[in-house]
Order: C-alpha cells, then structure tokens, then sequence
C-alpha cells in the first residue's frame, strides 16, 4: 500500500509540474493544444515510464553494488549485473551531490557547503549539484529516490516541450514540431547525459533561441522573458561548458536574425537582447560568483589553464573521418555495458535516430532559409565532436574555449538533426513530396548498408554479434518503413497518418536503442540500510574512509558519514597536493586509501575506516563491527577536528611545506604554518606553541564553535579546508585565518578563554545575493510600473465642469 501511495505521490509531482508549465506556455507563449500537451506530458515515460508507475528509481544503482558493503546485498536486492558501466558518474557524482543539497536544506542551511567529500568542499560554487535548479527544489516534495526519477522525467519533458515551441516557431506543423522535439529530446546525447547536468543544462536550449528569435522579430518583452528563462534554465542546471557552448550558438543564431532583419530593424532588438543578458546575468550572480571566486583555487582549472589549454586539439583528418562515424552508426566501435569501447568514443555523438535522415535531407531540400543555418550550427557540432582539424583548431583558440571540452557541443548536431527534419515533416505535409521521401529513405538505406560493410571490421571484437545485428536492424527497419510509408502521400488524406505513423516508428526506434541505458531499479535498491556503517555518529565532528574500492565516494553522503576521499569536478589544488601523504590519486577518478594508518589520516579527523572483509586490523584498532559488508574499525590516533599543537614551524613555500608534512609521524606534536607575524620566526625552526586546549561547543558543517582555554600565546590547529568563504569571529571580532599544514585553517588566541566561530560564507555569495535580490526587485519594480501604466491608459477620464 506505501508503495501505491508513492507512486501516486510521484506522478501527482510529476503531472502537477508538466501541467503547470504547460498551462505558463500556453499562456505566455503560444498555444498548446490539448493532445499535444498530453504527448509532451506522456512522451518521457518512453524511457522513465517503468520508474514513474512503480515509483521506482531511474539510475544506474548496479554500479554502486560492484564493492563491499553494498556488494553484500546485490543478490538479494538485484543489482549484481553492470548494465552500463560507463554511467559510474551518476551514482558517484550527482546523486550524491543531490543528498547534499537536501541534508542542508533540510537542517536549515543554506546549500553552500558539501562536507561529505574531501573534508569539505563549496557545494553551490561547484555548480553540478543544481542547488538552486527548480527541478531540484520541486523535488523536494518527493523522497530523494523518488524525487530523482521525477528530475530525469521532467529533464526530457522540457526538451520535449522546447523543441516543440522553436518548431512550432518556424511555422512547423503539430506533427512535424512533435517529430523534431521527439528527435531532439531522445538524441544519444541527451539520454547518456540525462543523470549528468548536461541534459539538464543542453533541454532548454531551444527555448533560449526562441526567445533570441523573438527578441529580432518581433522585438517584444516577451522575448526578452524567454531569453532570460531559457538562459535561467541552462545557468541553474549546473554545467558550465554547456552554458558557453549554448550562449555561443545563441550568439550565432542572433547574428543570423538581425542579418535578416533589414536596415533600421536592428537596433531595438540589440538593445534587448543587451537588456536580456544584462538580467540573466543578475539573477545568476547568486550562482556564478561562488563559482568564479572557487574555480582558480581548483587542481582542475590549473590542469585546464596551464596544460589542457596549449594542447592541440585536432586530429589528422584520416582520423577525424574516422570519428565523424559514430554519427551514423554509434555502436560501431563498442557499447559500454556491450564490451570494450575504443578509447575516445565511450562519450555519445550526435546521432539523434535513422528515421530522421530522410526527412533531413528533405529539409535541406525545402525552402525555408533556417535550413541553411540550422545545416551551419548542426555541422559545426559534428565536426567539433570528431576533432576535425583547421575547425578545431579556431574554435579552441577563442577564449574560454581553450579549456572547454569542445567536443560535447555534439548536441549542436543532434538539435540540427532534429530541427531540420521536422522543416522535412513540415514539406511532406505541405507538398506530399512522395517520391522525394521514398528516394531520400533509398538514400540512407543505401548509406547505412555501405557503412556496415565497410567498416565491419572496426567493431570490438567482443561485442555480442547477435546485439550487433540488432543495433543494425533497428537502423535498417525504420529506413524501410519509411520508403513504404511513402506511397501513403500519394493522397492528401493520408499525409496526417503517415506523419503519425512516423512519429511512432522515431519513438519505438528510439526505444528500442536507448531503452535500456539506464536501468530502473525498486526503491529498496536506492541506498538501502548498511549495519557496517551504523555505529558512525552522524553529528560530531568526526569523519571516517575506507580501505581500497570499498564503499566508493561519493556514497558515504546518502548515509551523512563524511568522508575524506571524494570525486569532484572542482579539488581543492592545495589538498590535492597533500595527496601523496595519505592517499593514491586516480586520474578521473577519487582518491583510493590503501593504508589507513598513515599519519596524516589522523590529522584530518579521521576515526572511522572501512575495510573490507577479510582485512587485517592494525594494531590497537578497535573493531566495531565485522560481518558480510566488511569491518568497521576505530583510529585511536585520530585528533579532533580544531586542536592545539605542541609545535609548530613556518614555511611560506608551497614545495617545502610539503616536504616537511612528509617527515612528521605524529600531528598532533607538530604541524607547518604557511606564514607567521614575527621576523625571528623566519629561521625555519620548530616553535614550541602555547599551552592551551580547545573544546567543539557546537557543530554544523559550515559552522564550528569553538570554546578555548589559552594560558599563554597559542595557535589553534583545524582541518577544515582553506576554501576561500571561511571567516573567523574571536570573541565576537572578525579576527585573521593561517593556512596550515598547506591546504588546512588555523588562528592564533591571547591568553584567556575565548570563543572562535568559524563559519564558511563567501564574499562572492553575499555580493551575489544582493545583485540577484536588486535584479529581481528591479523587475518586479518595472512590472508594477507597467501595469500601473496601463490601467492609466484604459481609465476613462473622469468628468469635468466643462464637459457637463
């Protein structure tokens, strides 16, 4: 019965939003007709439906079960077979980074810090977790198994739905418009991504052309609107590679409409679409200063300014040929899940279904003048996503460009391949253009054939031959159908079916290629209860990790333990290179622990380590628990979360810093301060500290109270990371932090007994709170201006003596 009743939950969620954004589109934009409106609603469940009616879970949890302690239930819980192993992201990344958002705002915090992963990381600044995404925030109403599918339903309702009204505004058809959103929504790259912000990010992006369009046509407030919420919609899902590569072809795309606007037509529309930047900017200050302030403190834009940029992108155009294939036939050279991949194509194309070539190439043959950029925009895509060369080489020369993974502005083609085959949908439906789709279907089919024979060769060994087929079958049959369906144009009358018949073959093909990506899973899958971790205490300052491949980060957040390993697109560099200390890095990967006994584990508050079964307890280590998931043990050696070492030593160089943390075995005796006050301790030598003690009088993750004793001059050690946002209050005074032991916080006391608060809120996100908060009283401002206004010039005017 709980069961029924969430699923209700869950689609009452579900409907209730795609419904309310319906009805704002149908309002505000153009009308939506009721059976479009229920496809649009309907349409997601062609992938999430199995999720959506049993309030299951859309994710590929199987990976989280490969390793101890969730490996000791996959038999019971289902989950022992890796559908897709390639998708580790989602159940690593930003299922968690979603556990963080809701455990703070739970607790009445706001979203600004994630102390669940490497001792503490910004967790708004680091844009994926979309903590301030609508879709994130609706959500809330749902638990968070629950409320994922719901995100993931309503990621491909929005693409859908955007698709429609660009189609729909280049004067295509119902059908025609419904086939390209179904083409652009159902599009290899955004099903991969639909755990990832990138198709969270890349589903408006037809909705900010439509607003750039509007914005040159008709040079209207309401373009402006849709501009900034398209452009909301993309800040807010949290990728920022897709917002440049969205706001540079919307940039194109608005170049392209004022070039056809004419003389005198062009000034009011640049002024908006300035006036339209300008506001989206503002509203998303909140969301893009953290992250500005954070991003040069990071190993990953380090890596990206000081090496990824000088590397040279392109390829030699043999093989650029060779990657311009998976556009057509995308499991040529291997499926994860499927067998190995070749290096270089586990990331998807821009392939977007074989039903739609025929009606592309009927596009490009129409008559509409969109056709020629949409070919533009599309190509560039393609050819980004293959690394072709003199294209590539201009593109990753432009600012921010140089460290983008250009590649990914793949969806460019996908969205060109969709657009223009609805503008083939819209000429098959105006001109019954029979012999010109048998012909273009012949076209493809005869392409696809050659394709297949001649590159038989390239596909992985071991991939299953019998899935070969089938992924060639479900390209060649729709192709067929499509020459059949043909003869149906011979007459007017049949035109409507065949493009409903269309419509279908495009949803099933797209089904039955993409189906089963990603897997659903029973609720009782998401994350279930594990005794191994039970007896870690969830509010003190105390963190735990664990021994290898067990208990993979970032899964320690769905059960609120914080861990010190961690797997993020934005490290801290200054831990990052304390790595070598206590742990091994991975490339693209977290940091793996192999022995929990290296003294710097101890500094950072490490008491609890997982292991797993089998592993050998170190000495005086106490086990708290052993069974199936693994052994629980208990670091004696572990120093509290602030503490007071015996000496200390002041080195301003990073290296040398690093160097020295290498010879200390025990931290609480000694610790490295990056700078100090006094000349005389510039010798290098160790300073005896002051004798004090420290007591936590409170804790919350981005807060800590501090109660100290001081007898005399003393410095207080934490390991809480040095992120720029923390700030010290000593005795109700701002008072100064020191880096110590490279990558951690410290701060010196007087004699007596005080109170330290150490709170992280960054000067970016106070400043970009009041620019959001003056950017949307000044709009509501306006409005109320503009309706006052307008009442004025309706009022009849009230009569006078004269006129009586």
């Amino acid at each position: 019965m709980s069961v029924f009743f969430l699923t209700l939950r869950l689609l009452a969620v579900y409907f209730g939003t795609a419904v309310a954004i319906l009805y704002f589109a149908h309002r505000w934009v153009r009308r939506v007709p009721l059976s479009v409106g229920i496809f649009l609603s309907l349409a997601p469940l062609l992938l999430v439906g199995r999720a959506l009616i049993t309030s299951g879970v859309y994710a590929p949890l199987d990976i989280a079960y490969r390793a101890p302690p969730l490996s000791a239930h996959a038999d019971l819980l289902g989950t022992t077979e890796v559908r897709t192993p390639a998708l580790g992201d989602v159940v690593y990344q930003m299922i968690p980074f979603r556990k963080a958002v809701r455990e703070a705002v739970k607790n009445r915090r706001l979203p600004l810090w994630d102390r669940f992963i490497l001792g503490g990381e910004p967790l708004l600044a680091a844009q994926q977790p979309a903590a301030l995404h609508p879709a994130t925030w609706i959500g809330f109403l749902l638990p968070l198994a629950q409320a994922w599918t719901f995100e993931m339903a309503l990621r491909f309702f929005l693409a859908l739905l955007s698709g429609y009204l660009f189609l729909r505004d280049l004067s295509c058809g119902e059908l025609p418009s419904l086939i390209g959103a179904a083409g652009w929504a159902f599009s290899d790259y955004l099903v991969f991504y639909a755990g990832y912000p990138h198709l969270a990010a890349a589903a408006p992006f037809p909705l900010l052309l439509l607003g750039l369009r509007r914005i040159a046509r008709e040079r209207s407030g309401l373009g402006v609107a849709l501009t900034v919420v398209g452009f909301l919609l993309i800040v807010t899902a949290g990728h920022p590679e897709t917002l440049l590569h969205s706001v540079a072809a919307g940039g194109i795309y608005f170049v392209y409409e004022l070039a056809v606007a004419g003389r005198g037509n062009r000034l009011r529309p640049a002024l908006l679409s300035f006036a339209a930047g300008i506001t989206a900017f503002g509203l998303c200050a909140v969301l893009l200063l953290p992250m500005l302030e954070a991003l040069p403190h990071t190993q990953e834009h380090f890596l990206r300014r000081g090496y990824y940029a000088h590397v040279h992108k392109s390829v030699p155009i043999q093989e650029s040929f060779q990657q311009l294939l998976p556009t057509a036939m995308p499991y040529v050279f291997g499926i994860s899940g499927k067998g190995k991949v070749l290096e270089g194509f586990l990331e998807p194309s821009s392939y977007a279904g074989s039903t739609l070539w025929p009606l592309l190439v009927l596009g490009l043959l129409g008559s509409k003048r969109e056709r020629y950029l949409l070919l533009a925009i599309g190509s560039l895509g393609i050819l980004m996503r293959s690394h072709f060369p003199i294209v590539t080489d201009a593109v990753s020369a432009l600012p921010f460009f140089d460290i983008a993974l250009n590649e990914r502005m793949a969806f460019y083609g996908s969205f060109a391949t969709a657009a223009l085959a609805a503008l083939g949908a819209e000429k098959l439906a105006q001109e019954g253009s029979r012999r010109g789709l048998i012909a273009a279907a012949a076209g493809a089919l005869l392409l696809l054939i050659t394709l297949g024979l001649a590159n038989a060769k390239k596909v992985p060994g071991d991939m299953p031959p019998s899935y070969l087929s089938f992924r060639f079958l479900a390209q060649l049959v729709p192709l067929v159908l499509l020459a059949a369906l043909g003869f149906a144009f011979s007459s007017r009358r049949f035109g409507q079916f065949a493009l409903g018949a269309i419509l279908l073959i495009l949803l099933t093909q797209r089904n039955l290629e993409e189906g089963r990506l990603y897997p659903t899973y029973p609720s009782r899958a998401f994350f279930p209860h594990l005794e191994s971790v039970s007896k870690i205490p969830r509010d003190v300052p105390a963190r735990m990790t664990a021994v290898g491949f067990t208990f993979l980060p970032n899964i320690a957040a769905l059960y609120e333990i914080e861990d010190v390993r961690g797997y993020e697109a934005m490290t801290f560099r200054p831990l990052f290179e304390t790595y070598p200390l206590w742990c091994v890095h991975q490339p693209v990967w977290f940091n793996r622990v192999d022995d929990p006994t290296k003294p710097f584990l101890s500094f950072l508050n490490v008491r609890y380590v997982l292991a797993p079964p089998g592993f050998t307890p170190p000495a005086g280590w106490r086990t708290l628990f052993e069974g199936s998931e693994g052994l629980l043990l208990e670091n004696p050696m572990a120093l509290p979360r602030a503490f007071v070492p015996r000496s200390f030593r002041c080195e301003s160089d990073g290296s040398r810093r690093v160097a020295l943390l290498q010879e200390i075995q025990d931290f609480g005796e000694k610790g490295v301060v990056d700078k100090c006050r006094s000349p005389i301790m510039q010798t290098g030598d160790w300073r005896a500290n002051g004798h004090a003690s420290v007591d936590v009088q409170s804790y919350r993750p981005d807060q800590m109270t501090l109660s100290i004793k001081a007898i005399e001059p003393s410095l207080v050690a934490t390991s809480v990371t040095a992120w720029p946002g923390w700030k010290l209050e000593l005795d109700g005074s701002k008072s100064e932090l020191v880096g110590y032991n490279h990558a951690f916080l410290s701060f010196r006391v007087p004699p007596g007994r005080h109170t330290a608060v150490l709170r992280y809120w960054p000067s970016s996100f106070a400043a970009g709170l009041a620019i959001s908060a003056a950017t949307l009283s000044a709009l509501v401002l306006l409005q109320l201006f503009r309706r006052r206004r307008q009442r004025a010039v309706r009022q009849p005017p009230k009569p006078t003596l004269d006129r009586l």
